[in-house]
């Protein structure tokens, strides 16, 4: 065989064994990649399943926290309410001060708010005749419930006009301002049980009167000065 020919057959053994070894190399490659691809769902899949497994080992342990706050805050919130209630609850003043504005319905030496009975009592209607020697042009007045609270509305006008709009008397004064002279009206306007009694204070003359009203009537307080 002549050199020309070996040397044919030789790079025809050789080309041949590198197609071979590509076509392995391809096939090792394609292997290489679907055992990729699996790993990778497999490692995706396990670690959506661990995922998961921490979330709700998490919830669980939130809700074993959440619990006993829930409780504690339940708890906290009725201790305010019940704080809340007892000490808005008004205690009747049971003094001598206290005896003597009851008996007479004027005092200068119980102050706004005071309470003189646990419910309403029937009283008499007055009117009140207020004289001061201030040169002060208006004047404040507390105007507040001083038997239980049940409901009673009344008015304020200021020589005949409507002060602002009825309101529910309550053992907390409410605070107006009135002329230091002039005619100042109480009118009944809603009875909420045991008839309307009420407390009116003025500032001008330290002086608080307890009074009553029917619906529809007024008690008069009429301001001069010396």
């Amino acid at each position: 065989m002549s050199n020309e020919n070996q040397n044919f057959k030789k790079n025809i053994n050789k080309s041949t064994k590198n197609n071979i070894d590509i076509n392995e190399n391809i096939n090792n490659s394609f292997e290489d990649t679907d055992d990729n691809l699996q790993f990778n769902d497999t490692y995706k899949e396990n670690l959506k399943t661990e995922e998961n497994r921490t979330y709700s080992d998490e919830k669980s342990r939130r809700k074993k926290v959440d619990k006993p706050l829930k409780i504690f805050g339940g708890i906290c919130i009725a201790i305010s309410i019940v704080t809340v209630f007892f000490l808005n609850k008004s205690t009747v003043d049971t003094s001598e001060s206290a005896k003597n504005a009851l008996k007479n319905g004027i005092s200068t030496s119980v102050s706004a708010g005071t309470i003189l009975l646990s419910k309403d009592k029937d009283s008499q209607a007055k009117d009140y005749a207020i004289t001061h020697n201030s040169n002060e042009k208006e004047s404040k007045i507390w105007v507040w419930d001083y038997a239980g609270e049940d409901g009673d509305y009344v008015q304020v006008l200021v020589n005949g006009a409507p002060l602002g709009e009825a309101f529910m008397i309550k053992n907390k004064p409410k605070e107006l301002i009135v002329p230091a002279v002039g005619m100042v009206q109480v009118k009944g306007i809603k009875d909420g049980g045991g008839g309307i009694t009420y407390a009116v204070r003025y500032d001008i003359n330290g002086t608080s009167y307890f009074n009553g009203t029917p619906e529809g009537e007024l008690n008069t307080y009429t301001l001069t000065k010396e």
